[in-house]
């Protein structure tokens, strides 16, 4: 592992994402301890609050790799000259319980990356920050009285943990358990996959498996708020709460009169089979959309309905979910509440390009989504013969569309009952 120990360099001493007032706990260090000790089910707290304490710990520059304890905690990860820290292949990287790892990067860059001219501008503040690439194995074993923690004291976050198809498998599939994922911001303007889309970008041919954790605060411009299943098989995602994660669309599709790519408010199964979405909540995620290069105001902007002149696909939507081309996949006993599309449509999922019994839907609760087009649940393009199984145990309630009571779920597929 390419580190080295030492206090922290001045620049970043107040760059501290917490207040000083606020204090460790020497069984937990960097964790305010709640209630329960752990990370809350859905009480819609936002979890436990992150400290990262001001010294000691273990500097990361190149690469992560290797067992990560609490020991050497926080890792303060500042990346190579580009902002990348890399897991190498043939490389496993285990991180322990109650690890914290601060993606700092270089904040002094990120404050300084400002241009004169635009100084509103969503290209600004990106300068800095560091990326997370795996090419090997990972595992995060956290415990819940000691989850693992990754996060940022850039103030302008970072660019997330990215994984790379083919070249990211060989050394075990990556498990994800009693994990916190945060403050990523993803906002680079129409630019590559790892930097728009998915905090935690999982473009990997195999299972995924996330369980009792927590990903909160992220931001992505093109789709997937926090989380971006691409390609997987047989991913698990479960007992894990997604709370108050965007997709803030700010490319060229935001303009009137054409399409959109943004969906997912919280989360993507994008070009994936046989997963399982399961026991989680879904909360306060959102949909927004920007005027890209026009504007930097949000835009209202409806559906662009299939066939239309442009010859175009709308792909945006899904305060909570979106899933392209799903196969077998199950969404099962999650709360969806207060999720929201600023215009578009599916308060909570939106399914596009949908096989025979593309997706199932069972046991799960929708309250109070909102959306300013279709319903709750939204499936459009589909190619089967019954595309959606929505089972007689999903509870729907409050959700509205456009201010009035939305439909509970629309679109041009064929759903049945199961």
């Amino acid at each position: 592992m390419d580190t080295s120990t030492s206090r922290l360099v001045p620049w970043s001493l107040a760059l501290v994402a917490l207040v000083a007032a606020c204090s460790s706990t020497p069984d937990q260090p960097g964790i305010l301890p709640q209630d329960d000790g752990g990370i809350p089910d859905a009480g819609g707290d936002g979890g436990p609050v992150v400290v990262v304490p001001q010294d000691g710990g273990t500097v990361v520059t190149g690469t992560l790799a290797g067992t990560l304890t609490a020991a050497g905690s926080p890792y303060r990860v500042v990346g190579d000259a580009e902002g990348i820290v890399v897991v190498p292949k043939r490389q496993v990287l285990v991180v322990e319980p109650g690890v914290i790892l601060d993606f700092q990067g270089r904040p002094e860059v990120t404050e300084a990356d400002v241009e004169a001219q635009a100084p509103t501008s969503v290209m600004n503040h990106q300068k800095g920050r560091v990326e997370l690439r795996v090419y090997g194995g990972i595992q995060v074993r956290g415990t819940a009285d000691a989850p693992v923690v990754l996060t940022s004291t850039n103030p302008y976050g970072w660019w997330g943990l990215n994984f790379y198809g083919e070249d990211s498998v060989g050394d075990g599939d990556p498990v994800f358990e009693h994990m916190i994922f945060e403050k990523v911001r993803k906002n680079e303007y129409n630019g590559t996959r790892e930097w728009t889309r998915g905090a935690l970008w999982a473009y990997y041919p195999g299972p995924v498996t996330i369980r009792h954790s927590l990903f909160r605060d992220n931001v992505s411009a093109a789709k997937c708020g926090a989380l971006d299943l691409m390609f997987t098989v047989a991913s698990r995602v479960e007992d894990t709460t997604f709370e108050d994660n965007r997709t803030t669309e700010i490319d060229r599709f935001a303009q009137a009169g054409t399409g959109s790519m943004a969906g997912g408010g919280a989360m993507c199964v994008t070009h994936g089979r046989d997963s399982v979405v399961s026991g989680n909540t879904f909360r306060n995620n959102g949909l927004e959309a920007f005027g890209g290069a026009v504007s930097d105001a949000l835009t209202s902007r409806p559906i662009l309905a299939w066939p239309n002149p442009q010859n175009i696909y709308d792909l945006g939507g899904g305060g909570a979910l979106h899933y392209f081309q799903p196969s077998n996949d199950l969404i099962q006993d999650n709360l969806f509440e207060g999720n929201f599309v600023t215009r578009g449509p599916a308060s909570a999922i939106y399914l596009e390009d949908v096989g025979t019994r593309g997706v199932t839907l069972r046991g799960n609760r929708f309250v109070s989504n909102r959306a300013g087009a279709g319903g709750v649940v939204v499936c459009n393009r589909g190619s089967g013969g019954v595309e959606l199984v929505v089972a007689t145990d999903n509870v729907f309630t409050g959700n509205t569309t456009d201010g009035k009571a939305a439909a509970n779920v629309s679109g041009d597929c064929t759903t049945a009952a199961q």
